[in-house]
C-alpha cells in the first residue's frame, strides 16, 4: 500500500499508528472510530449517514478549515458502513495537516468557484481510490472484524457465487478493480465479495419497488418461512425483480420500497456475520431465478454459528 503524501511524519506512518488504535477498539464502534480519528487527526470529525443518490459513491469525505465529514450510506448493513467509513478515513489520516476538500460527486451541480466561495479555498479530489481500500483491509483486518477460518470464508465464497455473479453482471460498475493486486487471503476476497455485493445493491437500490417486495414476501408465507429464512427470501425476491427491472428498460417511476422491515434482521458489523446473511440470501435468490444450482457441499466445522442455517431452517 502506498499512502505517503508528504514529507515529514509520512501517511504510513500514522496509518501504522491508526491501524494499532482501531484493532485495541475492536469490535468496530462509530464512536470509538470517530474518537480515534480525532485523536490522531487533532480536528474534529463528523460522521454523517447520508441518503445518497443511485450511482453516487457510497460515501464521501468533505474537508473544510476546521472539522472534516464523512458522509456515508444509512441505508446499508453495518459492516459495509465500517468498510465505508475506514475507506475515508484514510484520506483523514494520510493527507496529515488539513488541505480542505470535497469529493466532486458529493456536489456535482457546483462549480468549483463557487465551492471556494463556500468552503474557502478548496482542493477537489476523487474518493474510493486503490490505496483506500487497501488500508480499510488492513484496518478492518487488525481490528478483527474480518476474522474467519479459511474454510469458512471458502464456502462462504462457494455459497455466495450466484448472487455475486448476477449482480455484477446486472452491475458491472460495481467491481473492484484489484486485477493487479495477489488473490489475497479467502477472508481478504470474501470481504471484497461482500463490498461488491453490497455496492451493487445500492445501485440497484432505484429498481426496488414496495410492489416487488410485497410479491417476494407472498411467495416466503406460501413457502412456510418465518423469521431469518423469510426475510432471506424476500431479500432475495426484491433484487431479483431489480436486476430483471434494471435489464428490461428505463427506469420507471413508482412507490419505492419501505425497508424497514429489514432492520430486526440485520447482521452485525464483522464479515463472519455479514456473510452469512448474503449466502443465505444467495441461497434463496439461487432458488427463485433459473440459474445454475451449485452442488451439495459439506458444511465447514463451526459454520453454524457464522450464520449458516440448519437443514430445517433453509428448507433444503
Amino acid at each position: 500500500m502506498s499512502l505517503v503524501r508528504r514529507p515529514g511524519l509520512t501517511g504510513e506512518l500514522r496509518a501504522r499508528r491508526v491501524l494499532r488504535h482501531l484493532a485495541a477498539a475492536a469490535p468496530f464502534e462509530l464512536d470509538q472510530f470517530r474518537a480515534c480519528l480525532q485523536r490522531h487527526s487533532g480536528r474534529p470529525v463528523h460522521l454523517v449517514p447520508a441518503s445518497l443518490p443511485a450511482g453516487s459513491p457510497s460515501g464521501v469525505c468533505c474537508r473544510t478549515a476546521s472539522a472534516d465529514y464523512l458522509y456515508y450510506e444509512g441505508r446499508t448493513s453495518p459492516f459495509h458502513q465500517a468498510h465505508i467509513l475506514v475507506c475515508l478515513a484514510a484520506y483523514v489520516i494520510v493527507d496529515g495537516e488539513p488541505q480542505p476538500w470535497v469529493d466532486t460527486r458529493l456536489i456535482p451541480d457546483v462549480s468549483p468557484q463557487l465551492a471556494k466561495l463556500m468552503l474557502g479555498a478548496v482542493d477537489c479530489a476523487p474518493l474510493g481510490d486503490q490505496d483506500a481500500e487497501a488500508f480499510a483491509v488492513r484496518a478492518l483486518d487488525r481490528a478483527g472484524v474480518l476474522a474467519c477460518p479459511p474454510s469458512v470464508a471458502r464456502w462462504f465464497l462457494q455459497q455466495l457465487g450466484p448472487l455475486h455473479a448476477a449482480l455484477l453482471q446486472a452491475v458491472p460498475g460495481a467491481a473492484q478493480h484489484t486485477g493487479h493486486l495477489a488473490p489475497g487471503p479467502a477472508r481478504v476476497r470474501l470481504h471484497r465479495h461482500v463490498v461488491e455485493i453490497r455496492d451493487t445493491a445500492l445501485a440497484l437500490r432505484p429498481y426496488r419497488t414496495q410492489r416487488a417486495a410485497a410479491d417476494a414476501a407472498a411467495v416466503a408465507r406460501a413457502a412456510g418461512l418465518a423469521g431469518e429464512p423469510y426475510a432471506a427470501c424476500v431479500e432475495a425476491g426484491a433484487l431479483a425483480a431489480a436486476i430483471t427491472a434494471r435489464k428490461t428498460g428505463p427506469l420507471r417511476v413508482s412507490q419505492p420500497e419501505d425497508i424497514r422491515w429489514r432492520l430486526p434482521y440485520e447482521p452485525r458489523p464483522d464479515l463472519r456475520s455479514e456473510a452469512g446473511w448474503l449466502a443465505r440470501v444467495s441461497r434463496a435468490f439461487t432458488r427463485l431465478t433459473p440459474m445454475a444450482v451449485q452442488p451439495e457441499t459439506r458444511w465447514p466445522h463451526g459454520s453454524h454459528e457464522a450464520g449458516a442455517p440448519s437443514a430445517s431452517e433453509d428448507g433444503t
